[in-house]
């Protein structure tokens, strides 16, 4: 595999790759940085937690810091990372940050949940990068508060969701306002022939890349499925949560009703959480995420607009209170576990917890018979110190014609349990 400098990335940008603890590239970015570097138009298709970010993000600064426009009175949008929400685009701006430190770029991200007036306030002197949400990007685009006149790199983050979001119009609007030449880059986890068709029709000579056709870190997760009654899934969900004992537990639900409703349930049976969802204000979302992360809350309750681009650092344990409809979901949610260790330095302290951890998955599997396929040949595929995350899904007669498609999504055999404690009746 090749280095940071054997892609031909500048000495700035491998200090700085080096200092964030990245010793090599990721397949993803081994490919993708150069396609990008050679001016291409690129589609890449990589599974959650391999390194996507990096690999548009340090071809991309390199490009842009060839020229300074720091003299500039107003400094024209060369690159315009187009992101599905505003979590995305946080982290994404604070990407930038980190892997361009000392590039002398500017970069600005724009959302709604924010007054526009005061985000608009911050184009005076005009920026190199613009990270935005399409609703808010077209909303300024309206009243010319930024041109795109000047763009030459347009990249499409979580593009699958991007192009399932309704809003092709919008989409031919922006690019309509780019340069012709501009070039186009197309990131996702998930492939869909929606994305195909958007990318036959605005890219031009694609290189195509694939990180693989099944989700790799997949393959380092424990999934367990719960057959439960409707009515009593909230018991179970208080049982599940008080066996895994656990200091840090992502909960998805499907609507911020019931994330507000679990969220207040939780908080009475004595767990330590917090919600988001989309009717949460910016400020309050960012609050909340960054409270969970430092371990504030124990637990987060959220719908689905945490299932993507989010980073958490040593989080283990997923529960699906409620199955996503939508099988990329799926994936999207279980990918925040099983992070990818390749560029990262492990600590001491992470392997602790991380060993302790799968100790008691190792249990909870084992009791319930559940392995990782119920085909015995596959049963030893992978050793227990390869287990990164484990997902619990409580599953409702009403959702059971999910599961099926579920399985087919994550490629293994999910075996639909019916839980091993007894709830606790007065």
């Amino acid at each position: 595999m090749a280095s940071f400098a054997k892609l031909g990335l500048n000495k700035t940008l491998q200090k700085n790759t080096k200092t964030l603890g990245y010793s090599k590239p990721t397949y993803i970015q081994e490919k993708a940085i150069g396609a990008v570097l050679s001016g291409t138009d690129t589609y890449a298709i990589a599974p959650t937690g391999t390194g996507k970010t990096a690999a548009y993000l340090l071809p991309i600064l390199q490009e842009l810091s060839q020229v300074d426009y720091s003299a500039e009175q107003v400094r024209p949008i060369r690159a315009l990372f187009l992101v599905p929400t505003r979590e995305l685009a946080l982290q994404v701006e604070e990407s930038i940050g980190l892997y361009g430190k000392d590039l002398g770029l500017r970069t600005i991200s724009i959302f709604g949940g924010v007054r526009m007036q005061s985000q608009a306030n911050r184009f005076k002197r005009g920026t190199d990068i613009l990270v935005a949400t399409p609703k808010r990007l077209m909303d300024m685009l309206k009243v010319k508060t930024i041109s795109l006149e000047k763009i030459q790199f347009f990249v499409m983050d979580e593009a699958d969701r991007l192009v399932s979001m309704g809003i092709h119009s919008e989409l031919k609007h922006m690019m309509a306002l780019m340069p012709a030449k501009a070039q186009k880059v197309l990131f996702s986890a998930t492939d869909s022939k929606a994305l195909n068709k958007f990318s036959k029709e605005y890219q031009n000579r694609v290189k195509l890349i694939k990180g693989g056709d099944i989700q790799p870190a997949l393959d380092q997760i424990v999934h367990t499925m719960y057959r439960v009654r409707r009515e009593e899934k909230h018991e179970h969900l208080y049982a599940l949560l008080k066996r895994l004992d656990s200091a840090r537990v992502l909960i998805f639900a499907h609507s911020k009703h019931e994330v507000n409703y679990l969220n207040k349930l939780l908080n009475e049976q004595g767990f330590v959480t917090t919600g988001i969802h989309n009717d949460i204000s910016q400020k309050k979302r960012q609050q909340r995420l960054e409270g969970f992360k430092t371990g504030e809350f124990n637990y987060l309750v959220a719908t689905d607009i945490v299932s993507r681009g989010i980073d958490i650092d040593d989080l283990y344990y997923v529960v699906n209170f409620d199955l996503p409809v939508n099988n990329n979901d799926y994936l999207h949610r279980v990918g925040r576990t099983a992070r990818t260790k390749t560029n990262k330095l492990a600590t001491k302290k992470a392997m602790a917890t991380k060993e302790m951890q799968q100790t008691l998955s190792k249990q909870i599997v084992d009791e319930n018979k559940s392995n990782f396929s119920s085909a015995p040949e596959e049963q030893n595929v992978i050793s227990r110190n390869d287990i990164n995350g484990h997902v619990f899904s409580l599953v409702g007669p009403d959702q059971e014609r999910l599961v099926p498609l579920i399985i087919k999504a994550v490629g293994k055999d999910i075996k639909l349990e019916r839980p091993t404690w007894r709830l606790e009746r007065k």
